[in-house]
């Protein structure tokens, strides 16, 4: 990693020994744009969900749907790259996968939107102070380091980054546009770090 970005990372995050609490300190333009990565893959997510598209209080209805939900067909691995690194096959055979994905997927990206809405919320609430910089207070720090690390790998998937890719990064010139990104994914990866470290 980039020594700047590891020490940025060590700046921005404090613990406190005494409490499970994690302080990390984001700037506006990295809040919106950790935002706007979220919102992203929130919505890649969404797809093929249909507790995303229907939403009743009524118990009943939720029995019912529930019901409807354990007797569909096997479901097919998803054609989205990112899709497909975040919710793997279980299996090599494709139709035990199919089978297996009918009665797990649906909890997976359940668990995985959960985290991302959590540091979407803690984000927003970060931006709506309208500070240059903002101390968030991470009362869950698994959480986001899971929703940090499902971003990092929708981010691998589509700048294609491999074990070279860091030294491809370092002789990128200025201008190319996926610089920016490459930067923002050692960031990322700082962060997670740090985070972890913290856990």
């Amino acid at each position: 990693m980039n020594m700047a970005y590891g020490l940025r990372c060590k700046e921005m995050i404090m613990a406190d020994p005494k409490s499970a609490e994690i302080t990390i300190t984001l700037s506006n333009d990295e809040l919106h744009i950790l935002i706007n990565l979220v919102e992203q893959l929130l919505e890649l997510l969404g797809e093929a969900n249909f507790i995303h598209h229907y939403q009743s209080d009524d118990p009943f209805a939720q029995l019912m749907f529930a019901a409807m939900g354990n007797i569909q067909s096997p479901v097919e691995q998803p054609e989205d790259p990112v899709l497909r690194r975040l919710l793997p096959n279980a299996y090599a055979d494709a139709e035990s996968s199919a089978e297996f994905r009918k009665y797990t997927e649906n909890s997976l990206r359940t668990a995985k939107q959960k985290h991302l809405f959590y540091l979407r919320q803690q984000l927003l609430s970060a931006v709506e102070k309208e500070l240059m910089k903002a101390d968030i207070q991470v009362t869950d720090p698994s959480a986001w380091a899971i929703a940090i690390n499902d971003l990092r790998l929708a981010l691998a998937v589509r700048l294609d980054i491999e074990q070279s890719s860091y030294e491809k990064y370092e002789l990128m010139p200025s201008g190319d546009p996926q610089k920016p990104l490459f930067a923002f994914y050692v960031w990322l990866g700082g962060l997670q770090e740090r985070m972890i470290s913290n856990l």
